[in-house]
């Protein structure tokens, strides 16, 4: 069922979340994650083996509830992917023209729409949307990589490499969602280890940045929920501060 609540209401929830889970850091959980041995199924044959689970799988939810929340998740994940404007955002926050540069502003926006999501839910069809949505990014990804291998002539789905690649997402969902509850200087900070990699930055592309995040989100909220999941966003718009 739905359930419309304020954002301070669902944020100061998630912070409290956060303060509890604290013994642990970012980059503690990140590298746990990364020193798991690697499984030696392909991550295609085991992206596929856990889209059917997640499909057919016993969660209590209504069977047309669960094809709304699947239709959805694919949708919003390609608008994730396709629907902000590459070129522009990279201009504006200094990146490369890079397939990581495109998968890291894609993180962004995924995590955007799951911040907007994640309390119009209980917990079985969020968890449900969240999954759906993420297996089809990683299936589009494989996709993506599959193509540049051939043009290239280079193997670029190792599992290695996809296992860093999967590291740097559960990085970047957890260091937004923690700054993104505090000030812009916490904000920055995860956005310059996530998305510039500890790299050196001009702070104007960091601010610009900081300012995207909120105000999409922000925009986000806006927006009614049932016309997110049945159309979409087709187009990601930006809420601006009124204050002089």
């Amino acid at each position: 069922m739905l359930v419309t609540r304020h954002i301070v209401r669902r944020l100061s929830a998630s912070y409290r979340l956060l303060e509890t889970s604290k013994k642990r850091t970012v980059e503690d959980m990140t590298q746990e994650m990364l020193q798991m041995p690697v499984s030696k199924v392909p991550p295609t044959i085991q992206r596929f083996t856990s889209s059917l689970k997640m499909k057919f799988k016993s969660d209590g939810l209504d069977q047309s509830v669960k094809s709304i929340l699947d239709r959805a998740s694919a949708q919003l994940y390609y608008n994730c992917a396709d629907n902000y404007d590459f070129r522009k955002l990279c201009e504006a926050f200094g990146l490369g023209d890079y397939m990581s540069s495109w998968y890291k502003l894609t993180l962004m926006h995924t995590w955007m729409v799951l911040m907007r999501l994640h309390s119009e839910f209980d917990g079985k069809a969020y968890m449900r949307l969240q999954r759906g949505l993420l297996s089809t990014m990683w299936l589009d990804i494989d996709h993506r990589l599959g193509i540049v291998s051939k043009e290239l002539n280079q193997i670029m789905t190792g599992k290695n490499d996809m296992k860093h690649m999967h590291g740097l997402h559960l990085q970047t969902f957890f260091e937004y969602d923690e700054g993104f509850l505090h000030d812009d200087r916490v904000l920055a900070g995860a956005i310059w280890r996530c998305l510039y990699m500890n790299r050196e930055v001009d702070p104007v592309h960091l601010l610009k940045v900081v300012t995207y995040m909120r105000s999409t989100v922000a925009w986000l909220e806006t927006q009614d929920t049932n016309q997110i999941l049945v159309e979409g966003i087709s187009e990601w718009k930006q809420l601006r501060s009124t204050s002089s």
